[in-house]
């Protein structure tokens, strides 16, 4: 099952624009439910900071915050059904944007802010990111997730 937000769309625009866009708001969407998820629910604050840095991507000028929340409701749905499938599908996407470092580091970045947005960085959801960090190869150093001895 694809994460994409824009399933019957897909197949009308995939000339407009290159897959690497769609697999960037695709990773984003996964990356900031995974986060949202890691403390056991998803709140207000982290919904509409998620929406914020989707309003970035130009992807979204074609197929709209809309479209990419209703992906996220999406996945949140699989997240309540069976958590364990929707992580790994969820990972799977985010690792394709792994040798991307631009589009990772964005993500990482995007996917933090949502993390801080209820109000402060927890446990559960630093290992998210650490996690994510790792599925895309970048140093968790460079967004302040552990410090130069390895400590958290």
């Amino acid at each position: 099952m694809s994460l994409s937000p824009i399933h019957a769309q897909r197949a009308r625009v995939a000339d407009a624009w290159p897959s690497a866009e769609v697999q960037q708001l695709d990773a984003l969407i996964a990356a900031c439910a995974l986060v949202a998820h890691a403390d056991g629910w998803v709140t207000l604050e982290e919904r509409g900071r998620m929406l914020e840095r989707m309003r970035c991507l130009p992807v979204l000028t074609v197929f709209g915050v809309y479209d990419a929340l209703e992906a996220f409701e999406a996945l949140e749905q699989r997240f309540e059904e069976d958590p364990e499938a929707a992580r790994v599908e969820a990972e799977l996407v985010i690792r394709r944007l792994r040798g991307r470092d631009d589009a990772a580091r964005r993500l990482v970045n995007s996917a933090c802010a949502v993390a801080v947005a209820d109000g402060g960085l927890d446990a559960e959801e630093r290992d998210v990111l650490l996690s994510i960090c790792g599925l895309l190869a970048l140093n968790p150093i460079q967004f302040d997730l552990i410090t130069a001895a390895g400590r958290r």
